[in-house]
C-alpha cells in the first residue's frame, strides 16, 4: 500500500478524534443501561470500575463480552487447567487479572503494570468484585519475577500484554524455566516486527504452542445495541487496534 499523503493523516486524525468522543458518550449510558456488569464470555458477571487507566479503556466491548473474542475459548482451557498461580502483565484496570480471579477463587493473582493509576484502579476493581483479598497488585515485572512466582508451583497461568516487553520478559532461558505454565500473550509486532516469530520459536521448545488471529466483530449480534444506528453500533465493538493484532497461546506439556 502507498504512503498515506499528509491530507489524508490530518482527515484520519479529525475522524480518530470524532469516533473516540463519540463512544466516550455511548460507552457511558451502554455502562449505564448494564448496570457495569459484562454480560458474556468468560467473564460475565463481573463489575467494570467506574473508572479507566487509559482513554475510554475498551469499556463497551469489555461490558459487552466481546473484548478479545478470540481469546474466549483459550481463557475457558487455561481455567479448566485450574492454575494455583495467576500472573497478569499488563494488567491496566484488571479485566484479566480480576476476571480470573473471580473465576479461579483458589488461586492467588498477581497484577503487574508500570503505570500508578493503573495499580490503583486494578485494586478498585478488586474489591469492587470481592477479590481483594486474593488479588497482588505490583509494578514492573521482571522475568526473574515470573520465575520466583511460579517456582514450586505445580501450574500457573501467565497473561502477558505489555506492549512489546514481552520479547524481554519471555527470553528462552526465562521459557524453560516457565515450562509448567501456560502462557496467554498478546504480541506487539506493530512495535517490534520481530516479536511473534521469535516468541514462537522460543515458546515451542517448551510448549505446546497455537497462534490466534484478531477476526471480525458483529455488531448486530447484541440485543443491547439493536436500537442504535449502524455507525454507534460498530462503534461500541471496535477495539480500535492499529493493526490485525496476534496472540500466542503457549500450553505446558
Amino acid at each position: 500500500m502507498t504512503e498515506p499523503t499528509q491530507e489524508t493523516l490530518a482527515v484520519l486524525d479529525i475522524l480518530g478524534r470524532a469516533a473516540t468522543a463519540r463512544v466516550a458518550t455511548i460507552a457511558r449510558e451502554l455502562v449505564r443501561v448494564l448496570e457495569g456488569k459484562v454480560q458474556n464470555g468468560p467473564f460475565a458477571g463481573m463489575e467494570l470500575p467506574n473508572d479507566s487507566s487509559w482513554g475510554v479503556g475498551d469499556v463497551a466491548p469489555k461490558i459487552l463480552g466481546c473484548y478479545e473474542l478470540e481469546l474466549h475459548p483459550s481463557v475457558e482451557k487455561a481455567i479448566a487447567r485450574a492454575p494455583e498461580i495467576v500472573i497478569n502483565v499488563g494488567c491496566a484496570e484488571g479485566y484479566y487479572a480480576v476476571g480470573l480471579a473471580r473465576r479461579l477463587p483458589l488461586a492467588k493473582t498477581y497484577a503487574f503494570d508500570i503505570d500508578a493509576r493503573a495499580q490503583a484502579v486494578c485494586r478498585g476493581a478488586g474489591a469492587l468484585n470481592g477479590v481483594a483479598d486474593r488479588l497482588i497488585v505490583r509494578g514492573e515485572c521482571t522475568s526473574k519475577d515470573l520465575i520466583e512466582l511460579t517456582r514450586g508451583v505445580k501450574r500457573a497461568l501467565i497473561v502477558l500484554d505489555c506492549e512489546g516487553a514481552e520479547l524481554q520478559l519471555l527470553t528462552p532461558e526465562t521459557a524453560r524455566q516457565l515450562a509448567h505454565c501456560d502462557i496467554i500473550v498478546e504480541t506487539h509486532d506493530f512495535i517490534d516486527r520481530t516479536i511473534t516469530p521469535t516468541l514462537s520459536k522460543t515458546l515451542s521448545a517448551q510448549h505446546e504452542t497455537e497462534q490466534l488471529r484478531e477476526g471480525a466483530r458483529d455488531p448486530a449480534g447484541y440485543p443491547v445495541l439493536r436500537q442504535l444506528g449502524s455507525l454507534d453500533r460498530a462503534l461500541l465493538t471496535c477495539e480500535f487496534r492499529p493493526e490485525v493484532m496476534y496472540w500466542l497461546m503457549a500450553w505446558a506439556r
